[in-house]
């Protein structure tokens, strides 16, 4: 498969584009957030470019505007056409019974609980309901569940759902490891490039939650390449200078509204090769690479002193 992580816009760098992330093969689309109506318009576009696709799906890796603004009006164009359309996120009311438990002082009742989630969880509550409407396929994103072109690998039921009673106890105010927790519980996708490159993506998710790491020869940086966030994978990773990284920064101008300029500052410093990154542009993947000679898999990085690292 290709990705295309999409950018900002007519030169637009101060708008809050949000995330918004294409891979596609064949007939098959998969769709990994959509933060802007804007975003939503470009997939138009690029259906009526690849008149080939007739399955599409769609993943929303969590609640936050910036990753779901564009989902209704995307599904709207959607159903224009004649895609067989599958929506894959968290369906919290399936998990209710064990949010409700966790939460319980003797006096919430479960209803109570119910129309809580649906308050905290406004955005992908109206996702669903659209998509229910328009008669669309969904399905709850748990581990190992196909999403098309990629799967399913996070967060686990164990991990998510303390997370929505901690957002439903402090009506989504809460942080985990300094995340707040409409975020920290994003949904993670594993894809494979067509150079057979295994790429992860992983929304805003707080690193404790990301499992595996060293698996991935591509990993997107959480949260828009907020710099505290990308050290923790990199303190994960026993060698980050062999890895490469996809950062999805359309944050707009906004004050605390992520970004990456001090990350990029850093991996600069520390002589990582650059991220590749939508604040630059559109971001293609697989990138063609020159060869080194048979057997040679990645040059991905150079360790800090100049040393190659060849991996």
């Amino acid at each position: 498969m290709k990705v295309r992580a999409l950018s900002h816009y007519d030169g637009d760098k101060d708008t809050r584009f949000g995330d918004c992330i294409l891979g596609f093969s064949g007939s098959k689309l998969m769709i990994y957030d959509c933060g802007h109506e804007r975003h939503a318009d470009e997939v138009k576009e690029f259906l009526k470019k690849n008149t080939g696709i007739s399955d599409v799906s769609i993943v929303v890796s969590h609640d936050d505007s910036d990753h779901s603004d564009g989902v209704v009006k995307l599904m709207e164009h959607l159903n224009e056409g004649n895609w067989t359309v599958t929506l894959y996120t968290h369906l919290y009311l399936k998990d209710v019974d064990e949010i409700h438990k966790m939460l319980d002082d003797g006096r919430r009742k479960k209803n109570k609980t119910c129309e809580h989630i649906l308050e905290v969880f406004e955005n992908i509550a109206k996702i669903v309901t659209t998509a229910e409407e328009y008669g669309y396929t969904v399905k709850s994103a748990l581990p190992d569940t196909d999403v098309g072109l990629g799967q399913v690998v996070g967060p686990t039921k164990e991990e998510f759902i303390p997370v929505v009673a901690k957002a439903i106890e402090e009506d989504g105010q809460g942080t985990i490891d300094g995340e707040t927790v409409m975020n920290a519980a994003s949904i993670q996708v594993k894809c494979t490039l067509d150079d057979g490159m295994e790429v992860l993506l992983c929304g805003d998710a707080t690193p404790k939650y990301i499992h595996d790491i060293e698996s991935y020869d591509i990993i997107q940086l959480p949260h828009h390449g907020q710099l505290d966030d990308a050290q923790m994978i990199f303190d994960s990773l026993e060698d980050p200078y062999c890895k490469e990284f996809l950062i999805s920064d359309n944050t707009g101008s906004g004050y605390n509204s992520g970004g990456s300029d001090k990350l990029v500052k850093k991996m600069k410093q520390e002589k990582f090769t650059p991220a590749h990154n939508t604040k630059e542009g559109i971001v293609e993947l697989p990138k063609e690479k020159v060869s080194r000679g048979v057997g040679h898999k990645n040059t991905a990085g150079v360790r800090l002193g100049g040393l190659d690292c060849r991996c």
